[in-house]
């Protein structure tokens, strides 16, 4: 554009020379000509820019984070004349650094044009974010002229986390123990709180034979002993200031998304906390439960102020869990003594978010608690880890 207006000013300056040395009426009316378009061009980008309309062309998304999608802009020119360019000025994820952040499209529309744009996006990071149409520029057909209007066109998208898959490693450590011995104890009772299908890892004798001949479908006896199996999953999460911080956040999330889904599945009641000081724990043990557990884990704070995780660790009543699941990306001797402490009493999962991908100083494979080195953040990290664990117990 500054290149256009230089343009313009030397013809002006041409026009008045020739004016100077041909004092015609040619000379006179190419000169007015001129000097007339910038006003002209002034009112007619004017106008043109109440008629220039943007918006998005859905109302709000749920995504899942680090995935090139395309997000859709409705562009449309109720003027008599073509757009060429509009210009509008947007806050979007870019597709090459994966964050939010400000871009600018061009589109060019015929005399009461409409056109769709589809912006590639992509967004590395799980959580909320709002994409804006800020500003909307139009400007003349020779490009020395531009006026712009505040716009106020947004989107909410939510960027969910990934679901890792667990190996079964939940019923391959030392808890299917407990489990096994409460089932049998209570399989000879009389009575039960009710039956349910088959899932995997029941063992045969907890059957309803009657109720399963009739549906042709396995039915299990399940017990109020049987229903207060629960873990505790602490999760080490802290305040987020930089890149690494939200990487790291978004493992902590999905490792422990990842455990108690894998709990859930096996009739495994689960308590969530965060360690956050003024936030409750969350209580997982059915669908929809679980269902709020995960919209919550999509939209934590990055600024959740956390209490000390050594403190966290020591107040947990042991005596109410079956499991106590630890997911930290510290490998400090304070909280290896406490999982030590607490594998006395209940099974520990210790699951070390490795992100550094160094390898240990020290191996862990013979301690009382069970050992998760989830090396990096790339999918198949804890899968690989807990398929390791599986191998090693």
């Amino acid at each position: 554009m500054l290149r256009n207006r230089i343009v313009y000013i030397l013809a002006v300056l041409v026009c008045v020379g020739f004016s100077m040395l041909y004092k015609g009426r040619v000379s006179a009316i190419l000169l007015f000509t001129v000097l007339l378009y910038p006003v002209l061009a002034f009112g007619m980008t004017v106008w043109q820019l109440f008629g220039a309309n943007a918006r998005f062309c859905c109302k709000r998304a749920a995504l899942p984070k680090d995935i090139l999608f395309e997000l859709g802009i409705e562009v449309s020119n109720r003027f008599i004349f073509p757009a060429v360019p509009f210009e509008l000025k947007c806050v979007l994820p870019d597709e090459d650094l994966g964050l939010i952040a400000d871009k600018r499209l061009f589109v060019s529309l015929p005399p009461f044009g409409k056109a769709e744009v589809p912006v590639k996006c992509r967004h590395r990071f799980r959580g909320n974010c709002t994409c804006k149409i800020e500003r909307v520029y139009v400007v003349d057909p020779l490009r020395i002229i531009r006026v712009s209007k505040k716009y106020r066109a947004e989107i909410p998208i939510t960027f969910l986390p990934r679901n890792l898959e667990l190996e079964d490693i939940l019923f391959k450590s030392a808890v299917e123990q407990s489990v096994v011995q409460k089932q049998l104890n209570t399989a000879d009772e009389d009575e039960f709180s009710h039956v349910r299908e088959y899932r995997d890892g029941d063992i045969f004798q907890m059957v309803h034979w009657k109720l399963t001949a009739k549906q042709d479908e396995l039915m299990i006896k399940q017990f109020d002993s049987v229903n207060d199996l629960r873990d505790v999953v602490l999760c080490d999460y802290h305040q987020q200031n930089d890149e690494a911080g939200m990487v790291r956040a978004d493992m902590v999330i999905e490792t422990a998304l990842a455990f108690v889904r894998t709990a859930l599945d096996k009739g495994i009641h689960s308590t969530v906390s965060f360690c956050g000081i003024n936030s409750e724990p969350l209580f997982v043990n059915d669908e929809g439960s679980w269902g709020r557990f995960y919209d919550l884990a999509c939209v934590m704070p990055p600024d959740l102020e956390t209490e000390d995780f050594a403190a966290v660790i020591d107040r947990v009543d042991k005596s109410a869990a079956a499991i106590l699941i630890l997911i930290t990306d510290s490998l400090s001797e304070e909280f290896i003594e406490r999982a030590r402490n607490a594998a006395q009493q209940v099974t520990v999962f210790y699951a070390y978010l490795n992100l550094s991908g160094k390898p240990l100083e020290e191996d862990f494979s013979d301690e009382r608690f069970m050992f998760l080195n989830i090396i990096g953040t790339h999918e198949n990290a804890l899968k690989n880890a807990s398929a390791q664990l599986a191998i090693d117990n």
